[in-house]
């Protein structure tokens, strides 16, 4: 048995989350924020990656990349997917919670929707989680997933916006590769 979860090409709309025998929606915070379940193959993986990205330039604070620190700016846009994970993960169990309460516990069919619930959450907390390896073209850290393919990528310019004596003594704007 398959649910909307499952779906992440659907876009997901929070009023269409509602209790399924009195049709009330469930109130609660959410994100309209699309997430993958990817596990395998070129096509999969493609998609994590944009959707990753979709979820990180979202993020209000993304271009300030270069006004503070690597280590600071890569916590906080962690910290920012990680909640808007939760805060599916969140609505999604209050779902759950409010359409099987009616059931007796124990029963096959809820105990393989629960399985297949926090599989689900496995693998969507595991597709947003940065790699935070060094870039290969500089000394940021790679924000694509830690499952991604190919070479580990910061997703800038690699240009440095600041004016330094580096770049003075030389005449030329360089790429950055400060730390």
């Amino acid at each position: 048995m398959k649910h909307f979860w499952y779906f992440p090409s659907i876009a997901f709309n929070p009023k269409y989350i509602k209790n399924l025998d009195d049709d009330v929606p469930i109130g609660m915070r959410d994100t309209s924020s699309e997430f993958s379940l990817a596990t395998g193959g070129a096509q999969q993986s493609s998609s994590r990656e944009a959707r990753l990205q979709v979820l990180s330039r979202a993020w209000g604070d993304y271009d300030s990349r270069q006004h503070v620190s690597e280590d600071v700016w890569v916590e906080n846009l962690t910290a920012h997917i990680d909640n808007l994970v939760d805060l599916r993960i969140a609505h999604v169990n209050e779902w759950i919670s409010s359409n099987v309460a009616r059931f007796q516990s124990g029963q096959a069919s809820i105990d393989e929707l629960m399985r297949e619930f926090e599989s689900a959450k496995v693998d969507m907390k595991s597709n947003v989680q940065l790699c935070k390896l060094k870039c290969a073209n500089c000394e940021l850290l790679c924000i694509q997933s830690r499952l991604h393919d190919g070479q580990h990528n910061c997703q800038t310019s690699h240009t440095c916006i600041h004016s330094c004596d580096f770049c003075a003594s030389s005449g030329e704007t360089k790429s950055c590769s400060m730390s």
